[in-house]
């Protein structure tokens, strides 16, 4: 009979709420209250986060810093700057930055020769790197352009964002499979490392692009995916 009620309590699993938490525990007449309350925050802690914590997230795979130091952040190779890794073409085209000759545009690197605009009163390079609320905020004027490019481009094809967001798709990623469901934080991060064409592309061709690092777009893609985003974030 023990062994029996041993076999039965090791199936079972008792949900334990309260008015903000369901929490499964096993065997909750062998819980403390202090473990049933480290349950639920370890399940909390998989959960990936707020649209904050997915910025902060980006910002340190970016830049490989955290805090201050990653908005003052400049690439050793090819001088993108601050704590989202911002190019010259992406900055003139968010109307912070102007250049006839850029990197991508009869430049090699993002060497920043041009004349910055004085939006939100960013008036040189060194000024951009030391004000984090306006990188903070060009970050979110990137991914508004990135949603439109991306729909844009999705519409001239002929196709509609609802047939992959929210959607497990598979993709080939050299002779691996992967299965990544498509969700508008993993989107946008993905958008911002290869740009709306090639995340167009991947979309509807399956065609995986990488950047100048060797980086997939998938691994943006997945990495990101899952924070808590909505459009109202970027607008």
């Amino acid at each position: 009979m023990y062994s029996t009620l041993l076999l039965i309590s090791q199936l079972l699993t008792v949900q334990i709420t309260d008015i903000n938490n369901t929490v499964n525990v096993k065997y909750p007449y062998l819980c403390t209250q202090a473990e049933i309350v480290n349950t639920k925050q370890n399940q909390a802690s998989k959960r990936k986060g707020s649209f904050q914590d997915m910025l902060n997230a980006l910002g340190e795979r970016e830049t490989g810093r955290t805090g201050a130091t990653a908005y003052r952040f400049i690439n050793p190779q090819l001088y993108f700057l601050g704590k989202y890794q911002f190019a010259e073409v992406l900055l003139r085209r968010l109307g912070y930055y102007k250049a006839q000759v850029y990197y991508g545009n009869g430049a090699d690197k993002n060497y920043w020769r041009g004349t910055w605009t004085n939006k939100r009163g960013i008036d040189s390079k060194n000024k951009f790197l030391n004000s984090p609320n306006v990188q903070e905020t060009a970050i979110k004027e990137a991914f508004a352009v990135y949603w439109q490019d991306v729909n844009s481009l999705l519409k001239q094809r002929g196709k509609s964002i609802n047939q992959y967001l929210n959607k497990p798709i598979k993709f080939k990623d050299g002779n691996k499979l992967k299965t990544i469901t498509i969700t508008l934080s993993g989107l946008l991060a993905a958008t911002h490392l290869r740009g709306p064409d090639n995340m167009v592309n991947l979309l509807v061709q399956g065609k995986v692009s990488r950047d100048e690092f060797g980086t997939s777009i998938l691994d943006y893609l997945e990495m990101f995916s899952g924070y808590d985003t909505t459009l109202k974030d970027i607008q």
